[in-house]
Protein backbone atom coordinates (compact mmCIF):
# COMPACT_ATOMS: atom_id res chain seq x y z
CA UNK A 1 0.00 0.00 0.00
CA UNK A 2 0.83 3.35 -0.89
CA UNK A 3 0.91 4.70 3.22
CA UNK A 4 3.17 1.61 4.32
CA UNK A 5 6.43 2.72 6.37
CA UNK A 6 8.76 1.27 3.67
CA UNK A 7 6.74 3.24 0.95
CA UNK A 8 7.01 6.52 2.85
CA UNK A 9 10.73 5.73 3.00
CA UNK A 10 11.02 5.27 -0.41
CA UNK A 11 9.68 8.58 -1.15
CA UNK A 12 11.91 10.36 1.36
CA UNK A 13 14.87 8.96 -0.33
CA UNK A 14 13.85 9.59 -3.89
CA UNK A 15 13.22 13.19 -2.84
CA UNK A 16 16.77 13.30 -1.09
CA UNK A 17 18.40 11.85 -3.84
CA UNK A 18 17.53 14.30 -7.06
CA UNK A 19 16.76 17.15 -4.98
CA UNK A 20 20.78 17.25 -5.04
CA UNK A 21 21.05 16.48 -8.38
CA UNK A 22 21.14 20.17 -10.30
CA UNK A 23 22.51 21.69 -7.00
CA UNK A 24 25.71 19.02 -7.49
CA UNK A 25 25.66 19.49 -11.41
CA UNK A 26 25.52 23.14 -11.78
CA UNK A 27 28.59 23.12 -8.75
CA UNK A 28 30.50 21.13 -10.95
CA UNK A 29 29.95 22.81 -13.97
CA UNK A 30 30.39 26.46 -12.24
CA UNK A 31 33.78 25.03 -10.63
CA UNK A 32 35.07 23.63 -14.03
CA UNK A 33 34.36 27.11 -15.87
CA UNK A 34 35.97 29.31 -13.35
CA UNK A 35 39.38 27.10 -12.90
CA UNK A 36 39.98 25.91 -16.41
CA UNK A 37 40.49 28.03 -19.61
CA UNK A 38 36.72 27.63 -20.58
CA UNK A 39 36.70 31.11 -19.62
CA UNK A 40 38.52 32.78 -22.35
CA UNK A 41 39.21 29.61 -24.86
CA UNK A 42 35.63 30.05 -26.64
CA UNK A 43 35.59 26.65 -28.71
CA UNK A 44 36.06 25.20 -24.77
CA UNK A 45 32.95 27.51 -23.37
CA UNK A 46 30.73 26.39 -26.54
CA UNK A 47 31.58 22.35 -25.39
CA UNK A 48 31.09 23.58 -21.99
CA UNK A 49 27.96 25.10 -22.43
CA UNK A 50 26.27 21.89 -24.98
CA UNK A 51 27.80 19.41 -22.12
CA UNK A 52 25.44 21.78 -19.33
CA UNK A 53 22.31 21.64 -21.65
CA UNK A 54 22.36 17.89 -21.98
CA UNK A 55 23.07 17.40 -18.74
CA UNK A 56 20.21 19.14 -17.28
CA UNK A 57 17.62 17.70 -19.88
CA UNK A 58 19.34 13.68 -18.88
CA UNK A 59 18.92 14.32 -15.15
CA UNK A 60 14.90 14.67 -15.67
CA UNK A 61 14.92 11.39 -17.39
CA UNK A 62 16.89 9.91 -15.43
CA UNK A 63 14.87 10.86 -12.59
CA UNK A 64 11.90 9.84 -14.21
CA UNK A 65 13.25 6.22 -14.78
CA UNK A 66 14.53 6.09 -11.09
CA UNK A 67 11.20 6.87 -9.60
CA UNK A 68 9.50 4.08 -11.51
CA UNK A 69 11.65 1.86 -10.20
CA UNK A 70 11.52 2.56 -6.65
CA UNK A 71 8.20 3.19 -7.16
CA UNK A 72 8.47 6.91 -6.23
CA UNK A 73 8.07 8.62 -9.28
CA UNK A 74 6.53 11.87 -7.66
CA UNK A 75 8.91 11.95 -5.38
CA UNK A 76 12.07 11.69 -7.77
CA UNK A 77 10.57 14.26 -9.93
CA UNK A 78 9.19 16.90 -7.08
CA UNK A 79 12.60 16.70 -6.02
CA UNK A 80 14.22 17.19 -8.88
CA UNK A 81 12.19 20.70 -9.61
CA UNK A 82 12.87 22.06 -6.63
CA UNK A 83 16.72 21.25 -6.64
CA UNK A 84 16.48 24.32 -9.09
CA UNK A 85 16.52 27.16 -6.64
CA UNK A 86 19.42 25.82 -4.44
CA UNK A 87 21.35 25.20 -7.88
CA UNK A 88 20.85 28.74 -8.67
CA UNK A 89 21.95 30.04 -5.42
CA UNK A 90 25.24 27.67 -6.23
CA UNK A 91 26.05 29.04 -9.41
CA UNK A 92 25.80 32.98 -7.55
CA UNK A 93 27.76 31.59 -4.95
CA UNK A 94 30.33 30.67 -6.83
CA UNK A 95 30.68 33.58 -9.73
CA UNK A 96 30.50 35.97 -6.49
CA UNK A 97 32.98 33.62 -4.90
CA UNK A 98 35.59 33.94 -8.26
CA UNK A 99 34.50 37.62 -8.97
CA UNK A 100 36.26 38.25 -4.91
CA UNK A 101 39.03 36.47 -5.73
CA UNK A 102 39.70 37.73 -9.38
CA UNK A 103 39.16 41.62 -7.87
CA UNK A 104 41.70 40.76 -4.49
CA UNK A 105 44.36 39.40 -7.08
CA UNK A 106 43.80 42.75 -9.71
CA UNK A 107 44.24 45.08 -6.82
CA UNK A 108 47.38 43.04 -5.57
CA UNK A 109 48.82 43.06 -8.53
CA UNK A 110 47.94 46.96 -9.40
CA UNK A 111 49.97 47.53 -6.09
CA UNK A 112 52.47 45.84 -7.40
CA UNK A 113 52.51 47.67 -10.74
CA UNK A 114 52.14 50.90 -8.74
CA UNK A 115 55.45 50.03 -7.17
CA UNK A 116 57.25 49.10 -10.53
CA UNK A 117 55.90 52.57 -11.82
CA UNK A 118 57.16 54.47 -8.77
CA UNK A 119 60.31 52.75 -8.80
CA UNK A 120 61.16 53.50 -12.26
CA UNK A 121 60.08 57.02 -11.78
CA UNK A 122 62.79 57.74 -9.29
CA UNK A 123 65.41 55.82 -11.24
CA UNK A 124 65.86 53.19 -8.52
CA UNK A 125 67.09 50.65 -10.60
CA UNK A 126 66.96 48.09 -7.90
CA UNK A 127 63.66 48.71 -6.85
CA UNK A 128 62.89 48.52 -10.32
CA UNK A 129 63.87 44.65 -10.60
CA UNK A 130 62.81 43.55 -6.94
CA UNK A 131 59.50 44.97 -8.19
CA UNK A 132 59.73 43.53 -11.44
CA UNK A 133 59.95 39.83 -9.76
CA UNK A 134 56.78 40.36 -8.11
CA UNK A 135 54.42 40.71 -10.66
CA UNK A 136 52.36 37.92 -12.10
CA UNK A 137 53.74 35.78 -14.70
CA UNK A 138 51.15 37.57 -17.29
CA UNK A 139 53.65 39.98 -17.28
CA UNK A 140 57.16 39.93 -18.86
CA UNK A 141 59.01 42.98 -18.82
CA UNK A 142 58.29 43.75 -22.54
CA UNK A 143 54.92 44.43 -21.05
CA UNK A 144 56.02 45.73 -17.84
CA UNK A 145 57.44 48.89 -19.63
CA UNK A 146 55.29 48.84 -22.01
CA UNK A 147 52.90 49.77 -18.97
CA UNK A 148 55.59 51.94 -17.20
CA UNK A 149 55.89 53.75 -20.29
CA UNK A 150 52.70 54.69 -21.12
CA UNK A 151 49.83 57.12 -20.20
CA UNK A 152 47.41 57.10 -17.46
CA UNK A 153 44.11 55.48 -17.35
CA UNK A 154 41.78 58.39 -19.02
CA UNK A 155 39.06 59.95 -17.83
CA UNK A 156 35.91 59.20 -18.79
CA UNK A 157 35.06 60.15 -22.53
CA UNK A 158 38.73 60.45 -23.28
CA UNK A 159 40.13 57.58 -25.81
CA UNK A 160 43.30 59.18 -25.05
CA UNK A 161 46.16 57.51 -22.80
CA UNK A 162 46.33 53.53 -22.32
CA UNK A 163 43.66 51.12 -21.17
CA UNK A 164 46.19 48.95 -19.43
CA UNK A 165 44.11 46.63 -16.94
CA UNK A 166 47.09 47.08 -14.15
CA UNK A 167 45.99 51.17 -14.28
CA UNK A 168 43.83 51.77 -11.70
CA UNK A 169 41.65 54.88 -11.13
CA UNK A 170 41.57 57.67 -13.73
CA UNK A 171 44.35 60.52 -13.59
CA UNK A 172 43.92 62.16 -17.01
CA UNK A 173 46.03 60.57 -19.08
CA UNK A 174 49.50 61.42 -17.30
CA UNK A 175 53.03 60.13 -18.42
CA UNK A 176 53.99 58.10 -15.41
CA UNK A 177 57.29 58.20 -16.26
CA UNK A 178 59.63 60.66 -18.17
CA UNK A 179 61.45 59.75 -20.90
CA UNK A 180 64.90 59.67 -19.16
CA UNK A 181 63.85 57.35 -16.33
CA UNK A 182 62.33 55.01 -18.70
CA UNK A 183 65.95 54.45 -19.94
CA UNK A 184 66.84 53.75 -17.35
CA UNK A 185 64.13 51.14 -16.60
CA UNK A 186 64.98 49.53 -19.55
CA UNK A 187 68.30 49.04 -18.64
CA UNK A 188 67.39 47.77 -15.32
CA UNK A 189 64.70 44.76 -16.58
CA UNK A 190 67.32 43.95 -19.10
CA UNK A 191 69.90 42.96 -17.15
CA UNK A 192 70.90 39.55 -16.99
CA UNK A 193 68.16 38.69 -19.64
CA UNK A 194 68.90 36.53 -22.82
CA UNK A 195 68.62 38.43 -25.84
CA UNK A 196 64.78 37.80 -26.88
CA UNK A 197 63.80 39.57 -23.46
CA UNK A 198 65.85 42.45 -23.98
CA UNK A 199 65.15 43.31 -27.02
CA UNK A 200 61.21 42.70 -26.27
CA UNK A 201 62.10 45.80 -23.19
CA UNK A 202 63.51 47.27 -26.32
CA UNK A 203 60.45 47.01 -28.80
CA UNK A 204 58.30 48.48 -26.09
CA UNK A 205 60.49 51.63 -25.22
CA UNK A 206 61.04 52.46 -28.63
CA UNK A 207 57.08 52.28 -29.03
CA UNK A 208 56.96 54.76 -26.35
CA UNK A 209 59.42 57.21 -27.86
CA UNK A 210 57.13 57.07 -30.79
CA UNK A 211 54.31 58.14 -29.13
CA UNK A 212 56.10 61.18 -26.94
CA UNK A 213 57.66 62.06 -30.12
CA UNK A 214 61.07 61.82 -28.39
CA UNK A 215 64.03 64.07 -30.37
CA UNK A 216 66.35 62.19 -32.54
CA UNK A 217 69.03 62.30 -29.61
CA UNK A 218 67.19 59.57 -28.03
CA UNK A 219 66.72 57.10 -30.81
CA UNK A 220 70.30 57.49 -31.13
CA UNK A 221 70.43 55.96 -27.60
CA UNK A 222 67.91 53.33 -28.19
CA UNK A 223 70.22 52.33 -31.06
CA UNK A 224 73.33 52.23 -28.86
CA UNK A 225 71.26 49.68 -26.19
CA UNK A 226 69.43 47.41 -29.60
CA UNK A 227 73.35 47.26 -30.68
CA UNK A 228 74.41 46.01 -26.60
CA UNK A 229 71.83 42.70 -27.70
CA UNK A 230 73.69 41.61 -30.47
CA UNK A 231 77.05 43.23 -31.75
CA UNK A 232 77.56 41.69 -34.84
CA UNK A 233 74.36 42.14 -36.25
CA UNK A 234 74.05 43.57 -39.80
CA UNK A 235 70.71 44.24 -39.33
CA UNK A 236 68.09 45.18 -36.91
CA UNK A 237 65.71 42.30 -36.81
CA UNK A 238 63.70 41.56 -34.29
CA UNK A 239 60.36 38.70 -33.37
CA UNK A 240 58.05 39.33 -31.08
CA UNK A 241 58.30 36.28 -28.07
CA UNK A 242 55.34 34.08 -28.36
CA UNK A 243 54.29 34.41 -24.79
CA UNK A 244 54.21 38.77 -25.58
CA UNK A 245 51.04 37.83 -27.77
CA UNK A 246 49.02 39.80 -25.59
CA UNK A 247 52.02 42.41 -24.55
CA UNK A 248 49.62 45.54 -24.42
CA UNK A 249 50.21 48.62 -26.70
CA UNK A 250 53.77 47.67 -27.78
CA UNK A 251 52.95 44.44 -29.38
CA UNK A 252 54.40 44.34 -32.76
CA UNK A 253 53.28 41.49 -34.84
CA UNK A 254 55.52 41.91 -37.62
CA UNK A 255 58.77 42.48 -35.92
CA UNK A 256 61.09 44.02 -37.66
CA UNK A 257 59.22 45.48 -40.00
CA UNK A 258 57.13 47.57 -37.35
CA UNK A 259 60.89 48.54 -36.17
CA UNK A 260 61.54 50.24 -39.43
CA UNK A 261 57.66 51.75 -39.44
CA UNK A 262 58.14 53.31 -36.02
CA UNK A 263 61.80 54.52 -36.95
CA UNK A 264 60.89 55.73 -40.71
CA UNK A 265 57.12 57.63 -39.54
CA UNK A 266 58.56 58.82 -36.69
CA UNK A 267 61.80 60.34 -37.35
CA UNK A 268 61.97 59.79 -41.49
CA UNK A 269 64.84 60.69 -43.23
CA UNK A 270 66.92 61.83 -39.94
CA UNK A 271 65.75 58.23 -38.19
CA UNK A 272 66.91 56.40 -41.17
CA UNK A 273 69.86 57.98 -41.31
CA UNK A 274 70.84 57.05 -37.42
CA UNK A 275 70.10 53.83 -38.20
CA UNK A 276 72.23 53.25 -40.93
CA UNK A 277 75.20 55.12 -38.67
CA UNK A 278 74.57 52.23 -36.26
CA UNK A 279 76.06 50.16 -38.61
CA UNK A 280 72.69 48.51 -39.48
CA UNK A 281 71.42 47.81 -42.90
CA UNK A 282 67.76 46.90 -44.33
CA UNK A 283 66.31 43.40 -44.76
CA UNK A 284 64.21 42.60 -47.81
CA UNK A 285 60.67 43.18 -45.98
CA UNK A 286 61.94 46.62 -44.14
CA UNK A 287 62.45 48.23 -47.64
CA UNK A 288 59.06 49.23 -48.20
CA UNK A 289 58.52 50.52 -44.84
CA UNK A 290 61.69 52.44 -44.71
CA UNK A 291 60.57 53.98 -48.09
CA UNK A 292 57.42 55.22 -46.84
CA UNK A 293 59.37 57.44 -43.72
CA UNK A 294 61.01 59.31 -46.65
CA UNK A 295 60.84 62.68 -47.46
CA UNK A 296 63.47 64.20 -49.61
CA UNK A 297 65.95 63.34 -51.75
CA UNK A 298 68.68 63.52 -49.54
CA UNK A 299 67.78 60.84 -47.49
CA UNK A 300 66.94 58.30 -50.36
CA UNK A 301 70.72 59.15 -51.52
CA UNK A 302 71.80 58.35 -48.27
CA UNK A 303 69.68 55.12 -48.31
CA UNK A 304 71.28 53.98 -51.46
CA UNK A 305 74.70 54.40 -50.44
CA UNK A 306 74.51 52.44 -47.66
CA UNK A 307 73.48 49.70 -50.32
CA UNK A 308 69.79 49.80 -49.95
CA UNK A 309 68.01 47.78 -53.35
CA UNK A 310 65.58 50.89 -54.24
CA UNK A 311 65.15 48.63 -57.55
CA UNK A 312 63.94 44.88 -55.58
CA UNK A 313 61.96 47.42 -53.14
CA UNK A 314 59.96 48.98 -56.19
CA UNK A 315 59.27 46.03 -58.27
CA UNK A 316 55.88 45.47 -58.10
CA UNK A 317 53.70 42.40 -57.66
CA UNK A 318 55.64 41.71 -53.92
CA UNK A 319 54.26 40.54 -50.64
CA UNK A 320 53.88 44.65 -50.38
CA UNK A 321 51.43 44.93 -53.62
CA UNK A 322 52.02 47.91 -55.35
CA UNK A 323 54.36 49.95 -53.55
CA UNK A 324 55.28 53.09 -56.02
CA UNK A 325 51.28 53.46 -55.84
CA UNK A 326 51.05 53.49 -52.38
CA UNK A 327 53.70 56.32 -51.91
CA UNK A 328 52.13 58.07 -55.17
CA UNK A 329 48.66 58.47 -53.47
CA UNK A 330 50.19 59.39 -49.96
CA UNK A 331 51.95 62.51 -51.88
CA UNK A 332 49.08 64.97 -51.41
CA UNK A 333 48.78 64.81 -48.00
CA UNK A 334 52.39 64.44 -47.47
CA UNK A 335 52.11 67.89 -49.65
CA UNK A 336 50.18 69.56 -46.93
CA UNK A 337 52.16 68.97 -44.10
CA UNK A 338 55.25 69.75 -44.97
CA UNK A 339 57.03 72.40 -44.70
CA UNK A 340 59.24 71.90 -47.70
CA UNK A 341 56.88 70.62 -50.44
CA UNK A 342 59.80 70.65 -52.83
CA UNK A 343 61.71 68.41 -51.11
CA UNK A 344 58.66 65.93 -52.09
CA UNK A 345 58.87 66.60 -55.55
CA UNK A 346 62.48 65.83 -55.72
CA UNK A 347 61.96 62.88 -53.98
CA UNK A 348 59.13 61.36 -56.59
CA UNK A 349 61.46 62.62 -59.77
CA UNK A 350 63.81 60.03 -58.21
CA UNK A 351 61.96 57.68 -57.96
CA UNK A 352 61.25 57.80 -61.67
CA UNK A 353 64.87 58.14 -62.74
CA UNK A 354 65.95 54.81 -60.42
CA UNK A 355 63.38 52.22 -62.51
CA UNK A 356 59.63 53.68 -61.22
CA UNK A 357 57.33 52.55 -63.54
CA UNK A 358 54.39 55.07 -64.88
CA UNK A 359 52.00 52.31 -66.94
CA UNK A 360 49.75 50.88 -65.13
CA UNK A 361 49.34 48.50 -62.55
CA UNK A 362 48.10 45.52 -61.66
CA UNK A 363 45.08 46.93 -60.38
CA UNK A 364 44.84 48.77 -63.67
CA UNK A 365 45.82 52.28 -62.62
CA UNK A 366 48.58 54.25 -63.26
CA UNK A 367 51.01 56.53 -60.64
CA UNK A 368 49.30 59.90 -62.59
CA UNK A 369 46.00 58.52 -61.92
CA UNK A 370 46.68 57.75 -58.29
CA UNK A 371 48.08 61.44 -57.73
CA UNK A 372 45.10 63.04 -59.40
CA UNK A 373 42.92 60.96 -57.23
CA UNK A 374 44.76 61.26 -53.95
CA UNK A 375 44.76 65.38 -54.95
CA UNK A 376 41.26 65.43 -55.31
CA UNK A 377 40.33 63.87 -51.90
CA UNK A 378 42.65 65.93 -50.15
CA UNK A 379 41.20 69.07 -51.63
CA UNK A 380 37.74 67.77 -50.85
CA UNK A 381 39.18 67.82 -46.90
CA UNK A 382 41.04 70.94 -47.37
CA UNK A 383 40.27 73.91 -45.30
CA UNK A 384 42.08 76.57 -46.69
CA UNK A 385 43.87 77.20 -50.27
CA UNK A 386 47.64 75.87 -50.52
CA UNK A 387 50.67 77.99 -51.11
CA UNK A 388 52.34 78.37 -53.68
CA UNK A 389 55.27 76.37 -52.76
CA UNK A 390 52.58 73.90 -52.40
CA UNK A 391 50.84 74.63 -55.67
CA UNK A 392 54.80 74.46 -57.49
CA UNK A 393 55.58 70.90 -56.35
CA UNK A 394 52.31 69.33 -56.95
CA UNK A 395 52.59 70.86 -60.62
CA UNK A 396 55.98 69.34 -61.15
CA UNK A 397 54.98 66.20 -59.73
CA UNK A 398 52.10 65.96 -61.91
CA UNK A 399 54.71 66.63 -64.71
CA UNK A 400 56.44 63.74 -63.77
CA UNK A 401 54.00 61.61 -63.04
CA UNK A 402 51.74 62.84 -66.38
CA UNK A 403 53.81 62.80 -69.30
CA UNK A 404 52.01 65.63 -71.61
CA UNK A 405 49.26 66.18 -69.21
CA UNK A 406 47.57 62.79 -69.93
CA UNK A 407 48.11 58.99 -68.50
CA UNK A 408 50.93 57.47 -70.05
CA UNK A 409 49.47 54.91 -72.61
CA UNK A 410 49.46 51.36 -71.24
CA UNK A 411 52.49 49.19 -72.21
CA UNK A 412 53.90 45.57 -72.19
CA UNK A 413 55.66 45.75 -69.21
CA UNK A 414 52.67 47.28 -67.06
CA UNK A 415 49.83 45.39 -68.19
CA UNK A 416 48.48 41.92 -68.77
CA UNK A 417 48.82 39.76 -72.27
CA UNK A 418 45.22 40.00 -72.36
CA UNK A 419 45.04 43.80 -72.20
CA UNK A 420 47.85 43.72 -74.52
CA UNK A 421 46.01 41.85 -77.29
CA UNK A 422 42.47 43.64 -76.23
CA UNK A 423 44.61 47.44 -77.20
CA UNK A 424 45.94 45.40 -80.15
CA UNK A 425 43.22 44.26 -81.68
CA UNK A 426 41.25 47.90 -81.31
CA UNK A 427 44.15 49.63 -82.78
CA UNK A 428 44.21 47.29 -85.68
CA UNK A 429 40.28 47.69 -86.20
CA UNK A 430 40.73 51.17 -85.91
CA UNK A 431 43.82 51.27 -88.62
CA UNK A 432 41.54 49.21 -90.63
CA UNK A 433 38.42 51.76 -90.32
CA UNK A 434 40.89 54.87 -91.44
CA UNK A 435 42.23 53.06 -94.54
CA UNK A 436 38.58 52.22 -95.24
CA UNK A 437 37.77 55.94 -95.28
CA UNK A 438 40.83 57.18 -96.95
CA UNK A 439 40.35 54.75 -99.78
CA UNK A 440 36.59 55.90 -99.92
CA UNK A 441 38.04 59.17 -100.42
CA UNK A 442 40.55 58.64 -102.97
CA UNK A 443 38.66 56.62 -105.43
CA UNK A 444 38.26 57.35 -108.81
CA UNK A 445 34.76 58.17 -109.88
CA UNK A 446 33.30 56.16 -112.64
CA UNK A 447 33.53 58.71 -116.22
CA UNK A 448 29.85 60.43 -116.84
CA UNK A 449 28.06 58.01 -119.52
CA UNK A 450 28.29 58.97 -122.95
CA UNK A 451 25.06 60.27 -125.06
CA UNK A 452 24.03 58.00 -127.99
CA UNK A 453 25.29 59.62 -131.75
CA UNK A 454 22.23 60.71 -133.35
CA UNK A 455 20.82 58.84 -135.85
CA UNK A 456 21.52 59.52 -139.31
Amino acid sequence: MDGTPDQTQRRRRAFRRWLFAYPMATLAFSLYFVATSARTDMGEFLLLIVVAIGAALAIPVVALIDGARSRAIGSAIGGCLLGLAPAVLVFAGVFEADRAYRQHSLDKERQRAAALADAAARGDAAAVRAAMAQLSADYGPGRALCFVGGHGRPQAGDRSGSDDWLLSEPDGGEQLVSTARLFDAAEALMQGRPPAQRQAVLAALLVRLSEHNESLEYLTGWLRLWRGTDPHARTLTFAQPREDDSAGDCYLPNGNVDLTRIVADTWHDDGLRAWIAAGYGFAPEQGPAALEGLRSKAGLDALTAAGFDLGAALRRGGDDGELMTHLVSTLPRLLDESADPAALADLTEAYLRSGAELGRTTYGETLCEAFTGGESSQAASRSSVPGAARAAAAQRIRLALCPQGQPPTPTSSSTTAYENSLAAAAEAAAEAGRREALGAVEAPKPPPPTAPAPAR
